[in-house]
């Protein structure tokens, strides 16, 4: 059962189909693929509303990160056009992840990598950490309570799994 490729629609599904092969689903398997359905229709409302609303939530961060870092600009050239790639790049990994209910996509499929390029490029914990903050503020205050509330958690693992990762002592956002 793969849906993008050979990832798996959620890793707990698929490890519940793999286990049951050649066997009946037990209650407690079954409960899980029950919980999975029942939540899959808000999960699609959620993922409709964000991507309808990507432009303005990324427009918004972009502006209010290059408010709070003036010479951002200064340093890199194309700096709008970065964050903006990559904010909506966040967006829309974090709301697929939201749709397959798996924070572990997210970190294998972009947040892992982007820690590294964040990284090499010498960008500063608390200057990462306070982009994705942003990102995650803006998106909470553009979506409905409803969305939020399913987005937020894929969010909030940006906002750490990329500021942690970053050396406590990486350059200042050049």
């Amino acid at each position: 059962m793969t849906l993008y490729g050979d990832s798996p629609m959620n890793r707990q599904i698929q490890d519940i189909l793999s286990a049951a092969e050649g066997r009946y689903l037990n209650s407690s398997e079954q409960a899980i693929l029950r919980d999975f359905a029942q939540t899959l229709e808000a999960r699609l409302a959620a993922m409709t509303e964000i991507s309808g609303k990507e432009p303005v939530i990324v427009e918004r961060t972009v502006k209010e990160v290059l408010r709070a870092y003036p010479d951002l600009e200064q340093k890199y050239k194309t700096a709008t056009q970065s964050c903006t790639r990559d904010m909506t790049l966040v967006l829309r990994y974090a709301a697929l992840a939201m749709l397959r209910n798996d924070p572990q996509y997210l970190q294998d499929t972009l947040l892992t990598w982007m820690a590294t390029i964040l990284k090499g490029i010498g960008f500063a914990g608390h200057f990462v950490t306070d982009t994705y903050k942003t990102l995650e503020r803006t998106a909470l205050k553009e979506l409905s309570p409803a969305a939020g509330k399913l987005l937020q958690p894929f969010l909030q693992l940006c906002v750490e799994s990329l500021g942690s990762n970053l050396a406590v002592g990486a350059a200042e956002a050049r």
